[in-house]
């Protein structure tokens, strides 16, 4: 395994000023259809607590039908962005934990035969312990094919107050984030880079044009890149201040979770107040911040947590290059707000709001966005949404059930298709990844309920581990198979 370790310190960035605009609004009215309603979209007077909504499994209408297929990894407990359909016919997933003594697995799925491989656990594919080091808890990146290979880094699962752990379990301190790539044809990794101690990369992007690998680092918020022809590491300073390590209110900016890449290799990246920063390999100074655009003009409605928490994330939370319209689709990290982003028109424009049927019309979302978001076949996206959890009885509560939400741009049509349940009747609640397989399903690695007795004994003792956002739950992390996308589309 190669072992490309070889910092190069660039260029910093420059100082920037910021101005707000407005943006064009767009909604459709048609029939069976749920739309955005321009209701209640004043924000004064509203009320600062939005309950989740309930429904009985007796009244839905109909939902969705899945299948499930177990890793096989009890101390696994997350997924974020990690799934993709590849070239030769598989499926290729990670799955996370924060159990000191794991690390991520990457995992390969042939959908003709449904049969699921390991191929290795992060910390000894890239010559670590994790019974002696902080490990590789988590792949919070997109994984990435290009030219026979699949890219993508890695990021530490262990902390302490929403930072980096410092007790480390009597353990040697994070080592630092890896940009990695798996060769499809010889199965192994290679380690190309690695960054400084207690910085992770929790996202990841490719210029593929010039074939250069951009990641935002966690905690402090650098933005990195990695040329993979000069095989040469560069930091290009903070693009967010001070980053997560930040104190409340005013130092601290959560780091952005999303890259966005035009097919000319210009970068983009939010703030959690709104703000867009470009980066441009023309200029000497490359990072600037785009004057005259902020996301936090986007949303139509407030967030359940606006007012709750005090610091509402402005900032995108999901992001993709749609080729058809030569423009980037993304969703506003609090409100779920579905916007078009043009940088050559310096425009962004808020199109409607991907909820549930449910939470269509609120004052406020009590759900955020998640990264379950991708442009599919016709033009059309599709988004599995957090929404009203659906009561079971005999089943304890959820605190939200999955759904599957389709966007066709070019009908400016919003459907819910309802909410996902296995075929032996479990819930899946909780997803941050999507792709569509070669056989045309529709697959998530999400958080699926366990039913079982025995299953619910082994889930509980790995539940001290678990994210905050499950940590009362019960449940397996499972690759989950919807119905082909051509049921859900025209």
């Amino acid at each position: 395994m190669a072992n490309k370790s070889n910092l190069i310190t660039c260029l910093g960035i420059s100082m920037f000023f910021l101005a707000s605009a407005g943006f064009a609004q767009a909604r459709t009215n048609r029939a069976g259809v749920v739309i955005f309603d321009n209701k209640e979209t004043s924000r004064s007077g509203l009320s600062a607590v939005v309950e989740k909504k309930i429904v009985a499994f007796e009244s839905l209408g109909s939902y969705i039908e899945a299948e499930l297929f177990n890793p096989g990894f009890r101390e696994g407990d997350s997924n974020y962005h990690a799934l993709t359909a590849v070239s030769d016919g598989k499926i290729h997933f990670a799955v996370n934990t924060h159990d000191p003594n794991r690390a991520a697995r990457y995992y390969i799925f042939d959908p003709q035969t449904n049969a699921m491989t390991f191929v290795a656990e992060m910390d000894k594919a890239l010559g670590e312990d994790a019974k002696t080091r902080v490990s590789q808890g988590k792949i919070h990146t997109p994984l990435i094919e290009h030219n026979g290979k699949v890219w993508f880094a890695t990021m530490t699962a262990f902390y302490e107050g929403r930072l980096p752990g410092t007790g480390n379990y009597g353990k040697l301190t994070y080592d630092g984030g890896h940009f990695v790539s798996y060769d499809l044809k010889t199965g192994k990794f290679t380690d190309l880079a690695k960054l400084i101690p207690s910085e992770s990369i929790i996202t990841m992007n490719m210029d593929t044009k010039n074939e250069i690998l951009y990641g935002i680092t966690w905690p402090s918020g650098l933005l990195v890149s990695y040329d993979i022809k000069g095989d040469e590491l560069c930091t290009w300073g903070a693009v967010q201040g001070r980053g997560e390590w930040g104190h409340h209110p005013w130092e601290w900016d959560i780091i952005c979770r999303s890259l966005a890449i035009d097919p000319e290799g210009n970068v983009y990246g939010s703030t959690m107040d709104g703000m867009i920063w470009h980066y441009d390999r023309s200029q000497t100074r490359r990072v600037s911040y785009m004057d005259g655009l902020n996301l936090s003009r986007v949303p139509r409605v407030q967030s359940a947590e606006e007012e709750l928490k005090g610091d509402f994330y402005h900032g995108w939370r999901i992001i993709r290059w749609n080729p058809n319209t030569n423009s980037f689709w993304g969703l506003h990290w609090h409100t779920t707000t579905l916007f078009e982003f043009v940088p050559s028109a310096k425009l962004i424009r808020s199109v409607a709001e991907l909820r549930p049927k449910a939470y269509q019309g609120m004052s406020r979302n009590p759900e955020k966005s998640q990264f379950g978001f991708m442009l599919g076949p016709r033009n059309t996206i599709f988004y599995l949404a957090h929404g009203p959890a659906v009561t079971v009885k005999g089943r304890p509560s959820l605190q939200s059930s999955l759904y599957l939400l389709t966007y066709e741009i070019d009908k400016a049509t919003l459907t819910d298709h309802g909410p996902i349940f296995s075929h032996d009747g479990r819930r899946a609640f909780f997803a941050e990844s999507i792709a569509i397989g070669p056989d045309d399903h529709i697959y998530t690695v999400a958080w699926v309920e366990v039913a079982d007795g025995k299953q619910k004994g082994e889930a509980a003792e790995a539940a001290p581990f678990g994210p905050e956002e499950t940590v009362n739950a019960r449940y397996q992390i499972l690759l989950v198979r919807l119905p082909k996308w051509q049921t859900f589309v025209e």
